[in-house]
């Protein structure tokens, strides 16, 4: 067998081990934790909706100083690979604090620890997500090259997803007889243990089956924290004039909210409306099948995906799956207990298809990113990239979280209204699930088409922009053409001569 197709197998491989953290740690506590807190903790709906949001925004507070630092990191290892062996016990002790209650009582105690727990556990990942996020570039330069190990990546994310869930299953039986209580923390303790050792493990493996690009070295002058405040300021500053990243930027945070909208409300709105019938399919619960049912469509899109970010754009998928996200979210607005399972089924397809775009299609887009900011700066920022991105992303997942243990208190609920008793469900509770369920998500998908049908940057023009950067590397000169400028001055929402690319 060809050594350097046996290389580039194994390089895929590894570097797509990784997103363990970025697919299935957001996939288990978004779908999970909120239930955890209100129906096992048994904390207020506003208090359980700020620790998560709380923790959230930290997360993305601490994601721009990780950026800075790996864009400042110099080993023998790269700028990144070396935070994924520090992460690994952080990551472990976060997730064993984070489904911990340690049998503690009292709203105010409760709040107090389960956010602490909460920072643990993010910072944690911030550790190892931030410098994975920054990896691609620095190990891979082709446009399309890109997009496979960015496919290859959505794959082990499912994979994971589906395993995570089974696991969350097996040792959290909830159903309608057996509803989520109090009486499950022991068992929350056991898989926060066990998901611990799982989640520390990928990123080991990232560390030894890649390797980073040869970087040029850092200035060493010493500079005084404000002068390095300052400079990591405009930094920012710099990547969000671009035109093509605020619109970028804009893409993911819907995404990010639609996700969490949805992700938030599924596993309560299963419990409250069918009460996660047990044995569904064979001995799998409703629930279990639900989120696997959507996940399995959603890997599944990848494939049609995949063909239309190579033949037309990396951007095209949101054109023709958020359509679908919406019809999905259109369906359950007319769900209630009474409506056949199998309509709701049918809607997790939808539903799935539509997710397909939102995770694969900005991690697909990040990279080229780096590129327009060299183009306008004449410098690389991965870190940068990555850490702004990852701030945008927790800071609106946080509000989202937050946002619906508000309308959950709103329509005066309490944790005891989430129980389900196999009676009639309120129409308050039915409104504030649906609410953020499908009204607020549809909302965002069309905002998404209006915007993506705008965005500029494909293979042609990623390549044209390459193409400049290297020649005004080797010649001091861009030599670029009038239609070549338009385009540059177009993408970039700036005028040439204001860019490196356009100095002389």
């Amino acid at each position: 067998m060809d050594k350097a197709k046996v290389s580039r197998f194994l390089k895929m491989n590894s570097y797509s081990a990784g997103d363990a953290l970025g697919g299935a740690i957001p996939q288990l506590t978004s779908l999970y934790y909120l239930s955890f807190l209100l129906l096992v903790v048994e904390m207020n709906p506003f208090l359980a909706g700020l620790v998560v949001a709380i923790g959230r925004i930290w997360d993305g507070i601490t994601d721009p100083v990780m950026g800075v630092i790996v864009d400042r990191t110099r080993t023998r290892f790269g700028s990144c690979r070396p935070f994924f062996l520090l992460a690994t016990v952080p990551i472990f002790a976060g997730n064993v604090l984070l489904w911990s209650a340690f049998g503690i009582q009292g709203q105010a105690s409760q709040f107090a620890y389960f956010t602490f727990a909460y920072m643990f556990y993010t910072s944690a990942l911030t550790i190892g997500i931030v410098p994975y996020e920054a990896l691609l570039p620095k190990i891979v330069d082709s446009y399309k090259e890109r997009i496979s190990y960015s496919s290859l990546r959505m794959i082990y994310s499912g994979i994971m997803c589906v395993l995570v869930v089974y696991i969350y299953e097996l040792m959290i039986p909830v159903s309608g007889t057996n509803p989520l209580s109090p009486a499950f923390q022991d068992k929350f303790t056991v898989m926060g243990i066990v998901i611990g050792v799982i989640f520390a493990l990928p990123l080991v493996i990232t560390f030894f089956g890649t390797k980073e690009k040869n970087l040029p070295p850092l200035d060493l002058n010493k500079k005084s924290f404000k002068e390095t405040l300052k400079e990591i300021l405009v930094s920012y500053k710099q990547v969000l004039s671009s035109k093509t990243f605020r619109k970028y930027f804009y893409l993911t945070l819907l995404a990010v909210f639609i996700s969490a909208s949805v992700l938030a409300t599924l596993a309560i709105f299963v419990y409250v409306l069918y009460g996660n019938i047990e044995n569904f399919v064979l001995t799998f619960t409703l629930l279990f099948v639900v989120i696997n049912l959507k996940g399995a469509v959603e890997i599944a899109f990848f494939v049609p995906n995949v063909i239309m970010m190579k033949k037309k754009s990396k951007h095209m998928p949101y054109l023709v799956d958020l359509p679908l996200l919406a019809v999905a979210c259109v369906i359950v607005l007319f769900v209630s207990p009474t409506t056949p399972i199998w309509l709701f089924l049918l809607a997790m397809c939808f539903l799935g298809a539509g997710f397909s775009c939102l995770g694969f299609v900005p991690m697909s887009l990040l990279p080229d990113l780096t590129d327009v900011y060299e183009l306008m700066y004449g410098k690389r920022a991965e870190g940068i990239n990555a850490g702004l991105n990852t701030l945008g992303k927790k800071l609106v997942s946080g509000i989202t979280v937050a946002l619906f243990g508000f309308i959950l208190g709103a329509f005066g609920l309490n944790s005891g209204d989430l129980t389900y008793d196999g009676g009639e469900v309120s129409s308050g509770t039915l409104t504030a699930l649906k609410i953020m369920f499908c009204a607020l998500p549809i909302v965002a998908s069309v905002i998404m088409v209006a915007i993506s049908r705008t965005y500029r940057l494909d293979e042609k023009r990623h390549n044209m922009i390459k193409a400049l950067i290297l020649k005004m590397n080797e010649t001091g000169e861009s030599e670029a053409t009038a239609e070549e400028i338009l385009e540059v001055e177009k993408i970039t929402g700036k005028k040439w001569e204001e860019m490196w690319i356009g100095e002389k």
